[in-house]
């Protein structure tokens, strides 16, 4: 799961891993883009985790 590599990367941590993804099940949004609107990541640091 993208939001877990993030975190073992050290992007973000499991807290912000924890808020994101409670925002993603009330919006219906993609885990980057909610990392990335919070300001946890940016949407570089997402392509590189992708990679």
């Amino acid at each position: 799961m993208l939001g877990d590599k993030l975190v073992s990367q050290g992007v973000i941590t499991q807290a912000q891993l924890d808020e994101a993804l409670k925002d993603q099940a009330a919006s219906g949004k993609k885990i980057g883009e909610v990392l990335v609107a919070k300001g946890f990541c940016t949407a570089a640091q997402i392509d590189a985790a992708l990679k």
